[in-house]
């Protein structure tokens, strides 16, 4: 199985990622091929409404959000990770995302594979994990319409520190544990 890990976060190895890569390694452990993409060190451009991916295969766009978008038309699960910024996941994160568009015919139905698997990870400063509920299934709903079936999630609150999750046993195994059973 081959699983990619995104993360949408401008902290090397802050806590999204740390949580992504342990997603990650679990998948490795259970023998799955894996890769992970950083959207801050890419160069990309939002969709620019050219409707160029309704009459071709893919986007128009020649930037490093093209392999990803390669990459995840073959993956068999991806790993999804980002953290909140002002009730939304992170700028990075939502220019990636309206490059879904892609993935649907002009009829909205779905370009991509069935059966892809997708965790969501996100991470956020405010310490109740459900203010940010709207945000979770704005994601999953986005997902599914894509296709994806949605087979785990995974919030961290409390995370301001950029290595908050680090002291966090109990979220690097839940993380772990959702990339081994993918």
């Amino acid at each position: 199985m081959k699983v990619i890990g995104i993360v949408g976060s401008p902290r090397k190895n802050g806590n999204t990622d740390t949580l992504v890569q342990e997603a990650l390694e679990g998948a490795k452990e259970a023998g799955h091929t894996v890769k992970k993409y950083n959207l801050n060190t890419m160069k990309y451009s939002g969709c620019q409404a050219c409707q160029y991916c309704k009459t071709h295969n893919g986007c128009r766009l020649n930037d490093d959000v093209s392999q990803l978008m390669h990459d995840m038309t073959t993956a068999d699960a991806v790993v999804f990770g980002a953290p909140i910024y002002y009730m939304q996941f992170s700028g990075q994160f939502r220019l990636f995302v309206d490059r879904f568009y892609q993935f649907l015919n002009p009829d909205f139905s779905v370009k991509l594979p069935k059966g892809k698997k997708a965790i969501i990870i996100g991470s956020q400063g405010n310490p109740d994990p459900k203010t940010f509920d709207a945000v979770y299934k704005n994601l999953d709903g986005v997902l599914k319409m894509n296709g994806f079936n949605v087979v785990g999630e995974l919030r961290m609150s409390a995370g301001n520190p950029p290595s908050a999750v680090k002291e966090r046993e109990d979220l690097l195994a839940e993380a772990r544990g959702l990339g081994k059973n993918l």
